[in-house]
């Protein structure tokens, strides 16, 4: 396994024992000294377990919230920001855009096609309003082909998408409402997830893991 992959199952596990425990208080700052230990040791599932222990206070509680699976698709695409692009790449330390995508919910065990055309007839049918994070979308770039899809990423909300940029030549987050390029391109979306929930976790360490 990865030593990235390594890390978030071990972050994983800590989130799944704090989710076990039912009167606890999240110590933010510990988060982060457990997360550079997981990085620069050799940190086994058991030693995280205790290394978490610190993060719970008892006679306390938190208020739960669940980790859906958009937040994970998430999680896992920005794992991969600065990635170089190359085409026809799937992986592991290059990719284009459709293997991007492709690796991004195959982690997950969700199945989508290799390329962006097929990506693009695969999940529910959606309008650019109806975007959530999660959702594939997906785009012309070919101006001698129009309405062709040649282009895919993944929308992480308020504006914002990830993808194997072969213009940047890596994976990078841009905006709808800065980069009108993207917006004047975009053709429609694809939900390819169920809404269902992953782990409980609390709103404090949702927020301090993302910053990780």
């Amino acid at each position: 396994m990865k030593r990235g992959k390594i890390e978030k199952s071990l972050l994983l596990i800590l989130v799944l024992f704090m989710s076990a425990c039912s009167q606890t208080q999240v110590n933010i700052p510990i988060v982060k000294k457990v997360h550079s230990e997981v990085k620069e040791q050799n940190v086994t599932a058991m030693n995280l377990i205790i290394l978490s222990s610190k993060l719970i206070t008892t006679n306390q509680t938190e208020n739960w919230i669940p980790l859906k699976i958009e937040d994970e698709i998430e999680w896992n695409a920005k794992e991969l920001l600065g990635k170089k692009y190359v085409w026809g790449a799937t992986g592991p330390n290059t990719y284009d855009c459709s293997g991007f995508t492709q690796k991004i919910y195959d982690d997950l065990g969700i199945q989508i096609p290799r390329v962006s055309k097929d990506q693009a007839e695969h999940g529910k049918l959606l309008q650019f309003d109806d975007l959530k994070k999660g959702d594939l979308v997906f785009f012309q770039t070919n101006k001698r082909r129009p309405g062709l899809v040649t282009h895919v990423g993944i929308y992480l909300g308020h504006g914002d998408f990830i993808h194997a940029s072969s213009g940047a030549k890596k994976i990078v987050i841009c905006n709808f409402k800065k980069d009108f390029f993207y917006k004047k391109r975009f053709l429609w979306g694809r939900r390819v997830i169920e809404n269902k929930q992953h782990i409980a976790i609390t709103q404090k360490l949702k927020q301090n893991l993302k910053s990780l």
